[in-house]
């Protein structure tokens, strides 16, 4: 079978290892994990969107992007660049920003410690993370039911086809 991209084994492979990890989805209190938009109006306390930087987003958006160039003679290796967008979330029904931009933060760096603990090539998907967490954008607001915190960023990747 052809491999036109890495990406959905790559989002796959990211959202079983988050939602596994002991520092996201089996970490007290957990971390719910989604593999895109959600598909229920509950809201969890601390979230990760894998594929997905904007929760409140009603239309569909990019989950990840690729950029593919010749990596060998021939017409068969590319190399492939893979951008997962990602959004981590922490909510509160106060008006506590603080709480929940450091529980937003510290979502984030559990992302980033298991990509650069991460010795398996993700599950074979991709050559190297580079650089790996980047373009992190954090936006805090309060709400009618409390203060909400979100880090978007994004997840880079260099893969090969071929």
């Amino acid at each position: 079978m052809t491999v036109t991209s890495r990406i959905p084994a790559l989002i796959d492979y990211l959202v079983t290892l988050f939602a596994g990890a002991a520092t996201l989805g089996q970490a007290v209190p957990p971390v719910t994990v989604f593999d895109g938009p959600a598909t229920t109006e509950l809201d969890p306390p601390l979230a990760l969107y894998v594929g997905l930087h904007d929760p409140d987003n009603p239309g569909a958006e990019n989950a990840a992007d690729s950029v593919q160039s010749w990596a060998a003679l021939g017409r068969l290796g590319r190399d492939e660049i893979i951008t997962v967008h990602c959004c981590a979330q922490a909510w509160a029904g106060t008006d506590d920003m603080h709480t929940v931009r450091v529980a937003a933060t510290a979502i984030t760096a559990a992302v980033e410690a298991l990509m650069q603990a991460d010795a398996t090539g993700f599950g074979g998907n991709i050559l190297f993370p580079d650089p790996g967490i980047t373009a992190l954008a954090l936006s805090q607001n309060n709400t009618p039911e409390g203060a909400v915190a979100r880090v978007a960023f994004d997840l880079v990747f260099k893969a090969r086809i071929g």
